[in-house]
């Protein structure tokens, strides 16, 4: 497995994880499945900020099911709260000491990674001896370190190949928690050889990466490297990342007018550059359909979606269609239209983000910002091949707007039997930021047409129409709708701009659903 392979799979096992997850135990929603009895009052104990009644509840909960399913679940809760309310770094350490390498399987190793995340995000963390801090992090990233050369942590993963991975998982989540200690420390040079050694071993270069890198560079007195940094944070909301940009913005500039602007030019930027399609001389005139079904309220969507952008910057639409339908997935999506839902039921999707390659080729999964491009070469790699196939029809496109008529006149050399011929209206940006916190869209598929090219050879989309249609869909979700109370929309999306329009028209197999070509025209 390679070294970008490598990262790709590290950062699908969530760094997150380095920034204070319960590591022991079942998780909750591991649990749910089952859902004993007591599974709401964990489920709401779990949800106390208060750490005194927290573990007060937790205590309480122990004692009601003394033989409950969650058991492990409740003592780790119990435990982590102990750990929130002792009052000095010794203590913390005493009572870590119960769950540190014990055991078999991943989390020998995985609990010092708990541990060290537990010490710097401590209510006290402030009071306690920085550099006692640091030396206690250290020496837990060593023991991780020997733990994950220990054939007891392994049991639960065979191969050997993702026990190289879990060992790297470790080592990178490890450098961003040391790197965070050695900013508490006062070292921050160190910090910055330990996020230089995060990046080079393919670490994803998410908010908090950014985050920590602009802290480290601020303390060493390099305000402007900082404030990219920061930017860089800024753009998927780390915590006060916005604010620090803001300042260092006004500091570097001599004003404070300006930086709502810098903050959308560095949103609309990747972070990576994507790899330019390279088109082979013997190309056959096939362009591929890459469909991605996604949601603005989806975190693990920010990956995918980029990657997907990435794919319109490398990809001349000769040789690549792109189309993004917006569902209710996690949670409702104003940009969503009868024409998403219809294709979501065509593929029976039931998850975002999905994303499908010529029809045929069909992926879930997403990540983090830091992880797009790792996405981006996960669909490339299923695009390329696809692009040096013969078409098996010949389609030519062309598109106009007259008032609010959109009129699409198309052809097919041949008209194969069980074909489903689709026109498509898309927007090639769409701009609304939800909870996931992505502001520009693109490729939106706003209508969609299936038509019979042996009776007619022109579609027309009234925009007026199916902005209605869009419209009377969105206020019969919210009237069906159960999942939130009362649920309305705070925007609506319905209306489709009459300028950066597109058409794609592809022909697609009904059975086997195999994309026989596409073609993408922009509407004059």
């Amino acid at each position: 497995m390679t070294s970008r392979k490598y990262a790709r799979l590290i950062a699908s096992l969530g760094l997150v994880l380095a920034l204070g997850l319960a590591l022991a135990g079942p998780t909750l929603a591991q649990t749910q499945q089952q859902q004993p009895p007591e599974y709401k009052e964990v489920l709401a104990a779990s949800r106390i900020a208060d750490a005194s009644a927290r573990l007060k509840e937790f205590n309480r909960i122990k004692a009601a099911y003394p033989f409950s399913v969650m058991m492990e679940t409740v003592e780790s809760f119990i435990q982590n709260a102990r750990i929130e309310l002792a009052p000095s770094l010794d203590a913390v350490l005493e009572l870590q000491k119960v769950f540190l390498g014990q055991g078999l399987g991943a989390r020998r190793a995985t609990s010092y990674l708990q541990a060290a995340s537990q010490i710097l995000q401590h209510p006290k963390v402030t009071s306690f001896n920085r550099a006692k801090v640091l030396d206690a992090i250290l020496q837990y990233r060593s023991a991780s370190e020997k733990a994950a050369k220990d054939a007891d942590t392994f049991v639960d993963i065979p191969k050997e190949e993702e026990r190289q991975a879990f060992a790297l998982f470790l080592s990178n989540a490890f450098l961003i928690v040391s790197a965070k200690a050695q900013i508490f420390a006062g070292n921050a040079p160190s910090a910055v050889i330990a996020l230089d050694a995060y990046r080079a071993a393919g670490g994803a270069l998410d908010n908090d990466y950014y985050d920590i890198l602009g802290d480290a560079q601020f303390r060493m007195g390099n305000e402007k490297e900082a404030y990219q940094a920061y930017l860089r944070a800024a753009v998927d909301n780390a915590k006060g990342a916005t604010e620090k940009a803001k300042m260092l913005y006004a500091k570097l500039t001599g004003k404070e007018d300006g930086f709502d602007d810098a903050l959308e030019a560095q949103m609309k930027k990747l972070p990576y550059e994507p790899e330019a399609y390279e088109p082979s001389a013997d190309w056959k005139g096939k362009a591929v359909l890459a469909e991605i079904f996604t949601g603005s309220e989806c975190p693990p969507c920010v990956g995918a979606d980029l990657g997907f952008d990435g794919l319109i910057e490398a990809y001349p639409a000769k040789y690549l269609a792109v189309l993004e339908y917006h569902l209710p997935i996690p949670a409702p999506d104003p940009m969503m239209n009868p024409a998403t839902k219809k294709r979501q039921a065509y593929y029976g999707v039931n998850s975002t983000p999905t994303v499908v390659i010529d029809g045929s080729n069909k992926t879930v999964g997403g990540g983090t910002r830091g992880m797009s491009g790792g996405k981006f070469m996960q669909y490339k790699a299923a695009i390329d091949p696809k692009t040096m196939e013969a078409p098996a029809v010949e389609l030519k496109l062309s598109a106009g707007l007259s008032g609010d008529v959109v009129t699409a006149a198309f052809s097919s050399d041949i008209t194969v039997p069980g074909t489903d011929y689709v026109v498509v209206l898309v927007q090639k940006e769409e701009v609304y930021r939800g909870s996931n916190g992505l502001p520009f869209h693109k490729m939106v598929v706003r209508d969609m047409l299936t038509i019979d090219p042996e009776k007619t050879k022109m579609a027309t989309f009234d925009l007026a129409a199916s902005e209605r249609a869009t419209d009377a869909y969105l206020t019969e979700f919210e009237k069906t709708y159960t999942r939130i109370p009362n649920f309305r929309f705070a925007q609506r999306h319905a209306v489709i701009a009459r300028k950066g329009l597109r058409v794609v028209f592809f022909a697609q197999d009904r059975t086997s659903k195999r994309i026989l070509n596409a073609i993408v025209a922009d509407i004059k």
